[in-house]
């Protein structure tokens, strides 16, 4: 039986001396078993010779491409139907550089790593990237998209894992996105959005206009899990989306980057929500086990917004076992704002420190393009505001119906602006009756504006808003 079984070695051995022949790429390029290996090319073909072992790996069906030096220089590569990682060693040890004027951003927002349906992970690197668009002023590191060529063939699984990315924030010349998984933008995102899943896995990514960046439909998983996020004008933001996004035990500072020009509410939140008459009709959130900390430097930070513009969704939210690390500089903003949004649990989270209002929940003013619908459905329970120093802990505004509000929660601040909702605890009154009488303490700056600043920010983003 040895007989046959070294035939087998030699002739495993000798097919992979010929494809490796055959792979009509640059010496920096090799086969080792079922690995493209890619060196760095000195002579700057680092872009070249990456792009042709994804282009081999497609065609050979070759699912590991590993970046085996410690440094590259590359502008962009693209993939259609890739399966298999592109990995290196680990964040520390690779390290990729994104050249700064490669990309072309002027039709669309730049890709640098642009992989179009199929299954791709992006693994253990860390990518640099400061003003990477020749023209236009947008570009995504990693993007994951539908078929450019075939708007029908809208299938993409992503994954990044154990990848830093750390731009050059307000000192680039670019808009940069660290993660996007969006329809092609030669396709319609109205009729054809990108179907599949996302996953942001034990990663970084500091030093950018925007962290991660979903509009996912047919219902598609979206995990963000176990990252940090830190100076990111908005940290992560899901338009128009009708995805199962879990946002679970992240650290994310937000409130942190002061040199945003005003108009593009950018530097203020760390998670956003929104929908507009181009989104599906239904859509759910689960936040959860996150450590949201407000750095302060505006006075109108929000942990998390959600909101509806022109369109009424059914948007289920769940944030649940989550700190909220105040600040006493924030004075009007919130720790969790949703306007136009029913059927939410807030549970099991922490409120320390200061804010506007931790709680803010409300019906949108029509006249300002929100549905402006009746809000119920929610259930505020079992969270710990004994260490809030807010001004008002919960906000119950216009519109507002039904809202539980348990006991044994530290008895918080609670403005029922409607007196039709459910307070079992507050500490503005001694007795439930009390409690429920319409009554307004020191209610928080509107929000909508802020809102609307960045919704118009991440429309100039999106190819279905162009």
């Amino acid at each position: 039986m040895r007989v046959p079984f070294l035939v087998f070695i030699f002739l495993t051995a000798f097919s992979e001396i010929v494809v490796a022949q055959d792979l009509s790429c640059s010496s920096a390029v090799t086969l080792n078993g079922g690995t493209l290996e890619v060196t760095s090319d000195n002579s700057g073909g680092d872009t070249e010779n990456l792009q042709c072992a994804i282009d081999f790996a497609i065609e050979a069906g070759f699912r590991d491409i590993f970046l085996s030096s410690s440094a590259y220089d590359i502008g962009a590569v693209s993939a259609k139907g890739f399966r298999g990682d592109l990995r290196g060693r680990s964040k520390g040890a690779t390290l990729v550089s994104i050249q700064n004027g490669a990309l072309n951003c002027s039709e669309a927002v730049g890709a640098a790593m642009e992989f179009q349906v199929g299954n791709a992970s992006v693994r253990n690197m860390t990518i640099s990237v400061d003003s990477p668009c020749a023209d236009g002023n947008a570009a995504s590191v990693i993007a994951f998209y539908s078929n450019a060529a075939n708007c029908a063939d809208r299938t993409v699984f992503g994954n990044v894992d154990r990848v830093v990315i750390a731009g050059a924030g307000t000192q680039g010349s670019d808009t940069i996105v660290g993660v996007t998984a969006d329809v092609a933008p030669d396709c319609d995102g109205a009729d054809q959005k990108v179907l599949g899943t996302l996953k942001v896995n034990r990663s970084e990514l500091r030093d950018l206009e925007f962290g991660v960046r979903t509009s996912i439909g047919g219902g598609g998983q979206v995990d963000i899990n176990y990252n940090s996020l830190a100076r990111v004008g908005l940290p992560i933001s899901i338009l128009d989306a009708n995805q199962s996004t879990t946002i679970l035990a992240n650290k994310i500072t937000f409130n942190d980057v002061d040199s945003y020009g005003a108009s593009s509410g950018l530097g203020t939140t760390a998670i956003y929500v929104a929908s507009t008459a181009a989104s599906p009709i239904t859509n759910t959130t689960t936040i959860k086990n996150n450590t949201l900390t407000d750095g302060g430097l505006s006075a109108n930070g929000v942990a998390v917004f959600a909101g509806q513009v022109d369109k009424g969704i059914d948007h289920k939210m769940a944030v649940t076992g989550n700190t909220f690390q105040g600040i006493s500089a924030n004075t009007e903003g919130s720790g969790l704002v949703a306007i136009d949004t029913e059927d939410g649990l807030i549970s099991g989270n922490r409120f320390l420190s200061a804010a506007g209002t931790w709680i803010d929940i409300s019906s949108g003013d029509s006249s300002q393009g929100f549905v402006g619908r009746d809000v119920s459905g929610w259930a505020i329970v079992a969270n710990e505001f004994s260490g809030s120093t807010a001004n008002t802990d919960i906000s119950l505004g216009e519109g507002t119906s039904g809202v539980i509000v348990g006991r044994s929660q530290g008895f918080p601040k609670v403005d029922d602006v409607t007196g039709q909702n459910d307070i079992l605890e507050s500490s503005m009154s001694g007795n439930t009756a009390f409690a429920k009488r319409p009554r307004s303490v020191r209610p928080a700056a509107a929000p909508t504006e802020l809102f609307h600043k960045q919704l118009l920010t991440l429309m100039r983003l999106d190819p279905l808003h162009d």
